[in-house]
């Protein structure tokens, strides 16, 4: 079990024991959506035109010859066959462009795409079939950490897959509420009893806390 903070409001003092989350301890990947390829794709591209940027600066700033430095932009030979193949030059470039407008909406739609609440099975053999359905357990996840001393809101969500789930934690404190004994009372009341509940099963989890400021009062 364990519990990463994400974005508090201020930086908690987070005890041993939420950091570890006890038994089960996993590691937090779950709560992370699936990023590496939009990450791998665009350090691909931003390193394919700082290459062709260096190559543009090295190429006018004479490196390479002076003569290159003097050449247009376009290639004449580049130029030569489009205007001798315009036909071909065409289809090229439509298909191209249809290739990259296909690649662009998958894109848009698997970064879009809301992230899946997976169910949670509770029995491991091969042949179980025992589960926990992800709303049963953000409802009673969500219900404990109400309860917490300090809390006035909560929300709850699951995250990760059914082999590899993670549950997501969003608490809202009263002003002048002590982080660290929220952070005591999480760990020991209601993230234990979803350990409990699973049986061991690993559960890493990520906690948000946001401030509750009451509302201002109009003077009338």
């Amino acid at each position: 079990m364990s519990t990463t903070p994400e974005h508090p409001t201020a930086p908690p003092a987070t005890p041993p024991q939420a950091a570890t989350g006890g038994r089960g301890a996993a590691h937090p990947a779950p709560l992370s959506r699936m990023l590496g390829f939009e990450r791998a794709l665009v350090g691909f591209l931003g390193l394919l035109f700082l290459a062709a940027g260096a190559a543009v600066v090295a190429v006018g700033q004479g490196w390479l010859g002076a003569g290159r430095a003097q050449r247009p932009v376009t290639d004449p030979l580049a130029v030569g066959w489009v205007n001798g193949n315009a036909a071909w030059a065409a289809v090229a470039a439509i298909a191209g462009g249809i290739v990259l407008l296909a690649v662009g909406l998958w894109w848009l739609i698997r970064t879009l795409r809301p992230e899946r609440k997976p169910d949670v099975r509770l029995d491991q053999s091969p042949a179980g079939r025992s589960r926990m359905t992800a709303d049963a357990l953000t409802r009673a996840v969500r219900t404990d950490a109400a309860n917490v001393t300090g809390v006035t809101r909560a929300n709850a969500r699951m995250a990760g897959t059914p082999r590899n789930p993670g549950l997501r934690l969003r608490l809202a404190l009263e002003e002048g509420t002590e982080v660290r004994r929220v952070w005591e009372e999480l760990d020991a009341k209601v993230l234990s009893r979803a350990r409990d509940t699973l049986d061991s099963e690993p559960l890493p989890t990520a906690v948000r806390l946001d401030l509750d400021r009451a509302p201002r009062q109009r003077v009338h």
